[in-house]
């Protein structure tokens, strides 16, 4: 039988515009750092970017919130939303106080394990970036549910360039590591000027979802589980790599910390953009089960070989930005660009389980994936050399674990 013809989720010129938006956001990012890294001593630096890090997991976590609302916004505008079923501005407002619990249970691990002691103070604007974030997830997943592609590039766009702003802002002020961390988080705040000033935003805040409350709960809190667990391989290793060392053999390892960050970022950071894309794209062709995955990730793959090329090739020289001491060697960039192609592939499949409502399984490769890295982490041996292994095993084991789960749904399906 011949696939059904569905219409484009997205058209050739909101694609491009979320693709600025994303580079934008990429750049933005890469610029934040480099003005951190630039006006911090190589102490400070480390503590900066394993701060920075910690930060991006709780964002990484709540994605989890925003890929599920751009699922049940979607499927509540093709099947109808029930009666009773909660808005997207109560959710969010839910998701936020138990983003709140969860930060302050948290605490403590933050300030023994993950930072520097005498940095507790970092942990605030910490909890503050996420509080924001969490109302920030909601709208950008309501946006792409309801396909509003022009707004949703605005808003992700405004969030990374006001964090660029904020943060160079925080340096020329001489406000030191505090100011520059207050000004990265604060950038989440972003939406409230957005809400001002576009309809379309506020409007989306009160599209109800495809279920009533208790469902939409246990979906968002698995969603986030799953997406918490991604976020500590896709943005927080760093955070992880600093909860596994020793203190004295993690001084003076912001080089790495970098190399790891900037190159996910060529793959990632587009990927992440356009992951509500991908969950409404997988939504709307859920027909084609896995054969609906092939197109993306052949993508993938082939853009990960080229930036693993480049980042070979001219990684070093472009490393220098980040400030004299940052010298990385090119055959490990290269390396580390093709460990997240793995980690790409994964976020793609734990999309496609978003989007068939097979939550177990989008969570159980994702805690896989994580929980075979942290494995991999305790084994003997230097910090590089644990932190590229942990890179390419975690996501291999995710990953096995996403496509049985996947063949097997399409085959029960196919009865």
């Amino acid at each position: 039988m011949g696939d059904t013809a569905v219409p484009a989720v997205v058209g050739r010129r909101d694609a491009v515009g979320i693709a600025v938006a994303t580079g934008v956001s990429a750049l933005s990012g890469y610029a934040a750092l480099a003005v951190a890294t630039n006006t911090l001593d190589d102490d400070a630096g480390t503590v900066f970017v394993t701060w920075w890090s910690l930060l991006f997991v709780l964002f990484g976590l709540l994605s989890g919130f925003s890929v599920e609302t751009t699922r049940a916004v979607a499927a509540a505008r093709r099947d109808g939303a029930p009666a009773g079923a909660p808005t997207v501005r109560r959710v969010a407002v839910g998701v936020a106080v138990a983003t709140l619990a969860l930060c302050a249970a948290a605490t403590p691990l933050w300030t023994h394990v993950v930072l520097p002691a005498g940095h507790a103070g970092l942990v605030v604007p910490v909890v503050v970036g996420a509080l924001a974030f969490a109302v920030h997830s909601a709208l950008v997943g309501a946006l792409a549910g309801t396909r509003r592609w022009a707004a949703y590039a605005r808003l992700v766009g405004a969030e990374a360039v006001w964090r660029l702003v904020l943060v160079g802002a925080a340096a020329l002020l001489g406000l030191g590591l505090g100011g520059l961390a207050w000004g990265a988080a604060l950038a989440a705040t972003a939406w409230v000027l957005v809400v001002l000033l576009s309809s379309a935003t506020r409007e989306v805040a009160g599209q109800r979802l495809d279920a009533a409350a208790g469902p939409v709960a246990r979906r968002v809190a698995a969603a986030t589980v799953a997406a918490g667990a991604s976020a500590v391989l896709v943005v927080g290793y760093p955070a992880l790599l600093a909860a596994t060392t020793a203190p004295a053999d993690f001084r003076g390892s912001a080089p790495l910390l970098i190399a790891i960050t900037v190159t996910r970022a060529p793959l990632l950071v587009p990927l992440n953009a356009f992951q509500g894309v991908a969950v409404a794209h997988f939504v709307a062709h859920q027909h084609r089960g896995l054969r609906a995955l092939a197109p993306l990730a052949g993508a993938v793959v082939a853009a990960g070989i080229v930036a693993a090329g480049l980042a070979t090739l001219v990684g070093p020289a472009l490393m220098s930005v980040f400030g004299p001491g940052y010298r990385v060697d090119g055959a490990l960039l290269g390396v580390l660009t093709l460990a997240a192609v793995g980690l790409a592939l994964l976020t793609l499949t734990g999309a496609l389980c978003q989007s068939f409502t097979r939550h177990r399984a989008f969570v159980a490769g994702w805690l896989a994936a994580t929980g075979a890295a942290v494995l991999v982490l305790q084994l003997p041996g230097g910090l590089e050399q644990r932190a590229v292994l942990g890179l390419v095993v975690g996501p291999a084991v995710g990953l096995v674990v996403h496509l049985v789960a996947l063949a097997r749904g399409t085959r029960e399906a196919a009865r």
